[in-house]
C-alpha cells in the first residue's frame, strides 16, 4: 500500500500584529481625546472655600514666657449675627429634605417659607447699616438634612453676600 500524503501548503499566514497594532493605536487615540475634552457638567458641585483658622503661636520656651489669660487660636468664635437653622423633614417619605428656614438674631427668630426668601431676606439685611459682620453667617442644620439641601442653603447665603458660611453643631444631637 502506498500512502499518499499530502503536503500542506504554507502562506504567509495571518499576522495579527498588523492587524492589532494600527487598533490599539486608534483606540488610545479616542482615549486621549475623550481625556482631554471631557468636562463634566457636575466638577464644581461640591466645592466649598473654607477658611481655616491663623496659624497658632509657637510653644512657649521658657514657663514665664506662658499667658494663661491669652485666647487661643484653638477656640474658633464664629462672630456671626445671623444664624440659619435649618430643619428637615421626618415623615418617611421626603426624609431629608427641608422643612423650615428659620433665621436667628440676637432679636429673635424669622421664620421663612423657602430658599429664595432666606436670600431675598439676607440680601436686605446686607443693606442694613445696624449691622456690623456683613461676611459672617452660620448654618445650623438638623442631622437628618441631606447634604445637598445644606449647600442650597450655602448657596443662597453666598448669593446674599455673606462671603464666610460656618457651621453649628446640629440642634437634634446637642439638646440635652
Amino acid at each position: 500500500m502506498m500512502s499518499h500524503s499530502r503536503k500542506k501548503e504554507e502562506g504567509p499566514g495571518v499576522q495579527l500584529n498588523l492587524v492589532i497594532t494600527p487598533m490599539l493605536d486608534m483606540t488610545f487615540q479616542l482615549l486621549f481625546f475623550f481625556v482631554l475634552t471631557f468636562k463634566p457638567a457636575s466638577a464644581m458641585e461640591g466645592k466649598m472655600d473654607f477658611q481655616l483658622p491663623a496659624a497658632g503661636e509657637a510653644k512657649a520656651l521658657n514657663k514665664e514666657d506662658i499667658n494663661p489669660d491669652k485666647i487661643s487660636d484653638g477656640d474658633l468664635a464664629l462672630p456671626a449675627q445671623f444664624t440659619v437653622l435649618v430643619k428637615t423633614i421626618r415623615d418617611g417619605v421626603n426624609d431629608g429634605n427641608i422643612s423650615a428656614l428659620i433665621i436667628k438674631t440676637e432679636n429673635g427668630e424669622t421664620a421663612l417659607p423657602n430658599l429664595e426668601a432666606l436670600e431675598r431676606f439676607l440680601k436686605s439685611k446686607q443693606e442694613d447699616d445696624k449691622i456690623s459682620n456683613k461676611s459672617d453667617i452660620k448654618i445650623e442644620a438638623e442631622s437628618k438634612l441631606k447634604y445637598s439641601c445644606v449647600i442650597e442653603v450655602m448657596d443662597a447665603c453666598i448669593r446674599a453676600k455673606f462671603d464666610k458660611v460656618g457651621f453649628a453643631p446640629p440642634p437634634d444631637l446637642t439638646a440635652n
